[in-house]
């Protein structure tokens, strides 16, 4: 099904459910600012909206969508939201709580921005029960479409179900020309897809997970695009920044219809999710996420091909304690998370013995995971972060978030596996070496 045949629909699906598609309208079009008015007159009754930006995505495209809804007779209100000390915005309590006193009574509202901007956006205006619509500035992330929130609780990432924009709306010459470490971002971010449906894979078979290959397999056909001419990212190639930001649409998409990040989100995305948190002990800055999620696709996918190697199973202890010293202030928030893990991870180790459980996973497995230098050389080709040095990393803080990753979240993943396989601790320095370094 076609993206825009997708959108405001209701299907049964061959997985056995029945999917809705709240996403009304996506319009990525040249003329995308001046139809906000119409759009969203066509969707909501009221004539009072909100706009939120933080200063960059403000001045591109804020400025001008203001101007042009109050000239269409709406009634409008905007809220810039301000860099952190080290950075730009972040998508967290603190930060919620500012955005919701501020947030004036409306009849919706339009984040104007990518990750935090809509994020946050989102997370406010779903506990206001306030529809909302985003006007994306860049092809860097999949949550534009996503009934998700990621924020940082507490100091730990965390995933919060709320609800989808009514509308998207994207200008291609604007989402072709953003930054371009922007667009690499996106390229990272979408590379997971087929690292994190193989962990969406091994939960279905070992622990009863709901799997539904339809939202599995719902961005294949714009993948050629990206991965087989990753040249054409690095040119910035009209047709192929398309199909990159139509794949990152597709994938929040089928988090919506699924109802969790499983199918765009696994053992990959931990790296960076552990990244940002060191950064909030520590104060070292991160990287974007999804360049961090490029190597951390990378390293996922090297794990993969060691355990296509093993035919049968051995199973080595693992330490059921976080490591404390290393969270520090975050070690009481990560080991509720850790605890909760601990009877799957049980679980998983008994049905590790049973052969034909195994033999299923590899097959499957080994059908849908991209090997590692292929994933290299396309993040490579493409211009985008391949390396530790280039998320501004260094070895050994790339090897304690690698070596604590699986600490942070109560669903299992490939890392989990690979740590009950023995194959880490061991194999990290390797891998950074082989993979992660030039």
């Amino acid at each position: 099904m076609s993206l825009e045949g997708l959108l405001d629909t209701t299907f049964d699906c061959e997985c056995g459910r029945r999917h809705n598609v709240p996403v009304k309208r996506i319009i990525y079009s040249e003329d995308a600012l001046e139809r906000l008015p119409e759009v969203l007159s066509s969707i909501v009754s009221g004539r009072r909206i909100v706009l939120t930006a933080d200063n960059r995505t403000w001045d591109i495209a804020g400025c001008n969508a203001e101007k042009i809804l109050e000239r269409a007779g709406w009634s409008t209100e905007h809220i810039i939201v301000p860099d952190i000390d080290h950075g730009n915005p972040v998508c967290n309590e603190k930060t919620y709580d500012w955005l919701s006193d501020k947030l004036p009574s409306a009849d919706i509202a339009l984040a104007v921005g990518s990750g935090v901007i809509n994020d946050l956006t989102k997370w406010v205006a779903f506990d206001r029960d306030l529809p909302y619509a985003v006007f994306a500035t860049a092809a860097t992330m999949n949550g534009y479409t996503a009934a998700n929130v990621a924020p940082t609780l507490k100091g730990v990432k965390s995933l919060i179900r709320t609800r989808p924009p009514i509308a998207v709306f994207a200008i291609p010459s604007m989402i072709v020309e953003a930054p371009f470490e922007l667009t690499a971002s996106g390229l990272g971010d979408t590379l997971a897809k087929p690292v994190s449906t193989a962990d969406w894979i091994f939960n279905h078979i070992f622990f009863d997970e709901y799997f539904c290959r339809y939202c599995s397999e719902m961005i294949n056909t714009l993948e050629p695009y990206y991965f087989d001419h990753p040249e054409d990212i690095k040119n910035r190639q009209p047709d192929a920044i398309e199909a990159l930001f139509k794949a990152l649409l597709y994938s929040g998409i089928a988090m919506t219809l699924v109802g969790t990040s499983a199918p765009a989100s696994g053992g990959e995305h931990l790296l960076s999710h552990t990244l940002d948190m060191m950064t909030s002990v520590d104060g070292v800055a991160h990287d974007l996420h999804g360049r961090q999620v490029g190597l951390g696709t990378l390293f996922s996918s090297a794990i993969y091909d060691r355990i296509f190697r093993i035919e049968d199973t051995v199973i080595h202890a693992s330490s059921s304690d976080i490591d404390t010293t290393f969270w520090g202030p975050l070690a009481e928030s990560v080991s509720r998370q850790y605890e909760q893990k601990q009877p799957l991870l049980q679980i998983l180790r008994e049905k590790l013995t049973d052969g034909q459980a195994w033999r299923a996973f590899l097959d499957a497995g080994r059908d849908q995971v991209r090997p590692p230098d292929q994933i290299k050389h396309c993040l490579r080709t493409a211009g985008a972060a391949h390396t530790f040095k280039d998320i501004g990393c260094s070895h050994g803080r790339l090897r304690d978030a690698i070596l604590h990753m699986h600490e942070i979240r109560k669903r299992p993943t490939v890392i989990d596996l690979a740590w009950i396989l023995g194959i880490l601790p061991g194999a990290a320095d390797e891998i950074i070496d082989q993979w992660l370094t030039t």
